[in-house]
């Protein structure tokens, strides 16, 4: 069973990520709705005010809004590099361009002090820049003058930069901010880089073509993901979001901790919770499975007990109820998913009775907001892993949970029973649940030999 989402995170786990990242520089990169909207910029800057308040030292880049984006495409002629999706800018448009770009400044900055957040707002000759190729007078970072932004970190103000910069004649340039805001997280060593957007990060097609979100990737995958192609021979990465991917790159090849992308209403979700809510990168993989420890018991016990929140329209509980006790019992054969340390999944398996070398999994459950992710496939996929290399044949789950049912198809899962000892295990789990949901209950079968669809 997969839990459903939760709001936001608990104090604890929130208390807990302030701490972890004190000290440590975010560069956070908010256009459009961000900059076109009252209440989403203010909405952002209280979330950056908190950040502030916890010693967490915060850059902020403006891009541009949509309505400023289509009248450069109307007024200027400008238009989106069919390879890059980077506007092509005619130099007719620069004028315009440092005069929004001022606008916005003036607007945020006067936004900051209705927060109270103390901020400097910088001009764009702290970017050097030259022209690149094939895109007009869009620039691209040569240098940054980066005393001045660290002097404001130190004061624990907020550095405010917008896009744009300066060649090495003084003239003024169109640099983006998505590119700028990479440049800048390499540049300062940052932790973080976010880049808040209207979906909730990057969505991929799946097998059957439904939209799905990537909930994390590290550097090999992104750039494996960039030659993606969809059945009708489109890029799966296209439009928007690929100059952020490129930046993103860029980011976590410069030694950038993490790179996220996320909805502008969900930064501090995004940072403060176990698993995140949108699309997190980073140079390696950072999440771990492993058989849980004894020192590990207290999580798995408090993301059981999460999960009993969770229940069927006649409050039967998706996930089997277990106390602390019987969880302890199976620790030995609990599996757990860690990212940074934390654990964010868990399952266990015990032994099938009459049925030598098979596993029953239970106690699936993956915390807080990626139930619809790829946090359970790794799980479950890692898991049925370990069990092949300890010489099992096979693997077998019950559930009546859509999301689980899903998550068992994607990992190869087949359903209906047929042999005697699983329709006995079908049975006993049966009586847990009411006569009218019994039949949503389903048992699936995992072959680990071979590759065979069935145990």
């Amino acid at each position: 069973m997969i839990t459903p989402p939760r709001a936001f995170a608990e104090p604890m786990i929130s208390n807990l990520y302030y701490c972890e990242f004190a000290g440590n520089t975010f560069v956070v990169q908010a256009e459009a709705e961000a900059v076109e909207k009252t209440e989403t910029t203010l909405a952002i800057l209280q979330g950056i005010k908190d950040l502030l308040g916890h010693g967490i030292r915060i850059v902020l880049v403006l891009g541009k809004g949509t309505e400023f984006e289509r009248e450069l495409r109307a007024s200027f002629g400008a238009r989106p590099h069919p390879e890059t999706n980077r506007l092509i800018i005619p130099e007719t448009a620069l004028a315009r361009i440092q005069q929004e770009r001022r606008r916005i400044g003036n607007v945020v900055e006067g936004l900051c002090r209705l927060c109270d957040v103390p901020c400097r707002v910088f001009p764009e000759s702290v970017i050097r820049a030259e022209r690149r190729i094939a895109h007009g007078s869009t620039g691209m970072v040569t240098e940054i003058e980066i005393g001045g932004i660290q002097a404001a970190l130190d004061q624990r103000r907020l550095p405010v930069i917008g896009f744009g910069g300066e060649d090495d004649d003084g003239r003024f340039l169109h640099v983006s901010a998505t590119s700028l805001a990479a440049d800048l997280a390499v540049e300062l060593g940052a932790q973080k880089l976010l880049f808040l957007m209207k979906a909730d990060g990057v969505f991929l097609p799946d097998h059957r073509g439904d939209r799905r979100r990537l909930s994390f990737a590290d550097l090999e995958q992104l750039l494996c993901l960039l030659q993606r192609k969809d059945p009708s021979g489109n890029f799966v990465l296209s439009g928007t979001v690929l100059p952020k991917v490129h930046a993103s790159i860029r980011a976590v090849a410069g030694h950038v901790g993490q790179v996220h992308l996320v909805s502008y209403s969900r930064l501090l979700e995004e940072i403060l919770t176990r698993t995140g809510v949108g699309t997190m990168i980073e140079r390696r993989q950072s999440h771990h499975v492993d058989y849980a420890r004894q020192s590990d018991l207290e999580e798995v016990y408090r993301l059981h007990a999460e999960s009993q929140g969770y229940t069927t329209p006649h409050g039967t509980p998706y996930v089997k109820p277990l106390d602390r006790s019987e969880l302890e019992r199976r620790l030995p054969q609990t599996l757990v998913l860690k990212h940074r340390g934390i654990i964010v999944g868990k399952l266990h398996a015990t032994d099938v009775p009459g049925a030598p070398g098979i596993l029953q999994i239970g106690g699936l459950v993956i915390g807080e907001n990626h139930q619809d992710s790829q946090q359970g496939q790794l799980l479950l996929g890692e898991s049925l892993g370990r069990f092949r290399e300890k010489g099992y044949a096979g693997a077998v789950a019950i559930t009546a949970a859509k999301r689980a049912k899903r998550l068992f198809e994607r990992a190869g899962g087949q359903r209906n029973p047929s042999r005697p000892w699983q329709t006995s295990l079908l049975k006993s789990a049966l009586e847990r649940y009411a006569l009218e949901e019994r039949r949503q209950v389903q048992l699936f079968e995992f072959s680990l030999a071979g590759g065979c669809a069935h145990v």
